[in-house]
């Protein structure tokens, strides 16, 4: 699926993502495979066994250096074109990187083999010269890198057709986002609608809706997006024709915004793009992996944690008056309602006077041992067990309670559809946004909800699984 790939990895961010994975395998493999490091003769370019070992080891430590990269948000263009900010966070990674690599060579140094070192870890001061020179060269090549593309503007041209506000945000959103690898040419406004009221920065106006095609061919352009005000008779079905025959791409707003966000703007849509678009196809054999790999999960989960949960247990019942666990009714898939398990980390009697409402930052009603098994996720454990009952799996929405789910269903359009899948331990909308305490809240993370069921893979849930591990372990979005 082109969209989803797209936006999980634009084009510029997996050629850098290559060209990073590059730099430091070959500084690995060079480095310790001649001289001054050497420790015995190998010939690099010799066919061999161990040059195939070799290789493997220095992918290896590449990929590690890239997840270190990954977790202070180096392929996060909003942090990465900080210069300043490159440099420190990049010194950050190297550290980690050092730490990673340092322990596994202590504890398991047959993991890793390099033809050239005889000894691996009686030279580990060799690695770790190796591998500051190859985070000073991902800097240079950071450096270059951005310069090469966003000098000579080399990327996919677009252009918008439309004067809604919408069609603006679009322009401003193609623009804020570069790694995306697509530039705005401008727009090509509706006749007889105004203007759009533009900001300093924004892309101009350029060409004419009855010369569409000619301005395609002139400026180089291969997608055209379509934000008009009103569809209704005014659609150019011939000018979007003759630009179609001709390759260029044509697409609707919305699979644009979806490309470059990871969400739906369900504020704007339409219920002909969820009807006629790609997406919400249910395969049976991926219904049957998802659930293999829920069971196997929770299973595996419910073993490795039992030493936890018990010290969790005892420390829950010790530190407040109350039951251990905490069950709370939740809606599941169609609509059905199940009981949700977890950790108690409220005092029992949290909502006796209140009654059902959010959670709050620094909620006074949270235990001190709460906020601890929140902010670690550890009072999620339980869920397993649902997760062996079938009323959720490890990914998908998260389960909100009926209360709120009347209320949010009455206020947000398209609201019921994230109930046609089950609800998830984790998910997109909970890697993607924050803490959910309000409608507003509930609208943003609608839009995470419903790309995810639009675009649901095991690969994508293996991408949300890993990405649930990172948020974990910097402490975001607990409450």
């Amino acid at each position: 699926m082109p969209t989803l790939v797209e936006q999980m990895i634009p084009r510029r961010k997996l050629m850098l993502l290559l060209l990073e994975n590059l730099v430091f395998t070959l500084v690995m493999l060079v480095g310790t495979s001649a001289p001054p490091f050497s420790t015995r003769s190998f010939f690099l370019f010799e066919p061999s066994r161990d040059l195939l070992l070799g290789v493997l080891t220095c992918v290896t430590i590449a990929i590690i250096c890239q997840a270190s990269l990954s977790y202070n948000d180096l392929y996060d263009w909003r942090t990465a074109q900080n210069r300043a900010e490159l440099g420190n966070r990049l010194v950050h990674s190297c550290g980690y990187s050092l730490v990673m690599l340092a322990v596994l060579v202590l504890v398991a140094p047959g993991l890793f083999y390099f033809p050239g070192l005889e000894d691996v870890s009686g030279e580990t001061w060799k690695l770790i010269l190796l591998l500051g020179i190859a985070f000073a060269l991902v800097y240079a090549l950071r450096h270059g890198f951005h310069w090469f593309f966003y000098k000579w503007r080399f990327g996919e041209r677009i252009v918008i057709v439309g004067a809604s506000e919408e069609a603006l945000k679009l322009g401003r959103l193609i623009q804020s986002r570069p790694m995306a690898g697509y530039e705005l040419m401008g727009f090509v406004e509706e006749p007889g609608q105004p203007p759009l009221d533009r900001q300093n920065g924004d892309a101009p106006a350029i060409g004419r809706l009855d010369d569409l095609r000619g301005l395609c061919s002139e400026e180089g352009i291969s997608r055209v997006v379509v934000a008009l005000r009103e569809r209704r008779g005014r659609l150019p079905v011939g000018q979007l024709l003759e630009c179609r025959t001709d390759g260029v791409t044509v697409e609707e707003r919305e699979a644009m915004y979806e490309r470059l966000t990871g969400k739906l703007a369900v504020e704007s849509m339409r219920p002909s793009y969820l009807i006629y678009g790609r997406g919400f196809t249910k395969d049976p054999l991926t219904m049957a992996m998802k659930r293999v790999i829920d069971i196997v999960t929770a299973g595996l989960g419910l073993l490795l944690s039992l030493p936890l949960c018990l010290l969790t247990a005892l420390a829950v019942k010790c530190t407040s008056r109350g039951p251990v666990f905490f069950t709370q009714e939740r809606t599941g898939q169609d609509g059905v309602p199940f009981k949700l398990v977890k950790f108690r980390t409220m005092n029992a009697d949290a909502e006796k006077h209140s009654g059902p409402v959010w959670a709050q930052k620094n909620d006074s009603r949270i235990t001190p041992i709460g906020k601890l098994l929140r902010l670690s996720r550890i009072d999620e454990i339980p869920q397993f067990v649902n997760i062996l009952k079938g009323d959720m799996s490890f990914v998908g929405p998260r389960p909100e309670r009926p209360v709120f789910v009347d209320q949010l269903t009455e206020e947000i359009p398209f609201y019921p559809l994230r109930h046609t899948v089950k609800p998830g331990l984790t998910g997109w909308a909970q890697v993607q946004h924050s803490y959910g305490a309000s409608v507003d809240d509930a609208r943003e993370k609608l839009r995470y909800d419903l790309y995810y069921i639009k675009n649901m893979t095991p690969l994508f849930d293996l991408t949300i699984i890993l990405k649930t591990v990172a948020v974990i372990l910097r402490g975001k979005g607990a409450r």
